[in-house]
């Protein structure tokens, strides 16, 4: 048995608040608050074993060691941070249930046939994000919690980023900074143009992906902006470097419903944060 880090004590009442998941390889993100009381926010990271093999088993005793994510939430949202996955425009799998699984194999390969498919349509943004899971592990969230709703990571921050820049058609490129990875979304002229997930290990090699999706994408360094989102450490590292290249570099301003210098809201992942602007 792992340790229980939450209980009946830090999330007092599961039925007046919501439930927001992020599975990762090697982690579950778990942030509850209650939506008239944000200041009432917990957030925990419960370590996983990354093994392939082992983080159906070690996702079933986080989850269990912790019974308290096992209450009738208000609402339950599931990110699933996964490279099995495809962006496609929406008019191409408009009405085609087999095209979806036919390009994400396309796409990542014969490893997508072995997981379920789930579909994710971003209707406004006229694109669609197609990701295969593990069948053990989507069957095991449906059994557990109560009508969650499971999605890729990248979904909430295409769509709230998309509604943010839709005041200002320029180009954008959003960061969304994290211990070991990032997500790069870049919007222009009122559609998505790029969103993927990067692994790095040393900050510099996250400057070097920033650069190079810049360059492919043809961005202007002096009148394209950058916002940066996410771990403020690795902001407050990556941001003076940035601006040796770049004309424009600044920090995502938080939602407003967001506390000022709220630790749990602090410490949480930036896509658990949005997902109330993101339905």
């Amino acid at each position: 048995m792992g340790i229980c880090v939450l209980d009946k004590e830090t999330i007092k009442e599961p039925r007046s608040s919501r439930l927001a998941l992020r599975l990762g390889h090697d982690s579950l993100h778990a942030l509850a608050y209650n939506p008239d009381d944000t200041a009432s926010a917990i957030y925990r990271r419960l370590p996983l074993e990354s093994s392939s093999a082992s983080l159906m088993k070690s996702l079933e005793e986080v989850v269990y060691d912790n019974p308290v994510l096992l209450s009738d939430f208000l609402q339950i949202d599931i990110l699933i941070d996964t490279p099995r996955f495809a962006i496609v425009p929406d008019d191409i799998i408009a009405g085609d249930s087999d095209m979806t699984q036919s390009l994400l194999i396309k796409a990542i390969g014969e490893e997508a046939a072995s997981g379920e498919v789930i579909v994710d349509d971003m209707t406004h943004i006229e694109a669609t994000i197609v990701m295969s899971v593990d069948s053990d592990i989507t069957a095991f969230m449906r059994r557990t919690f109560n009508n969650p709703t499971i999605r890729h990571n990248l979904s909430p921050q295409c769509r709230y980023f998309f509604d943010k820049n839709r005041i200002d058609n320029a180009g954008k490129m959003y960061v969304n900074l994290r211990r070991d990875a990032m997500d790069i979304i870049v919007l222009g002229n009122d559609s998505l143009r790029m969103a993927n997930t990067f692994r790095f290990r040393d900050i510099m090699d996250a400057v070097y992906y920033i650069m190079a999706c810049r360059e492919m994408l043809d961005l202007d360094p002096a009148g394209n902006e950058l916002l940066i989102a996410g771990d403020e450490s690795l902001r407050d590292e990556i941001t003076p470097i940035l601006r040796k290249f770049l004309g424009y570099v600044m920090p995502v301003v938080p939602p407003a419903y967001v506390p000022k210098d709220d630790e749990q809201w602090e410490k949480a992942p930036f896509d658990l944060i949005i997902l109330p602007l993101c339905e």
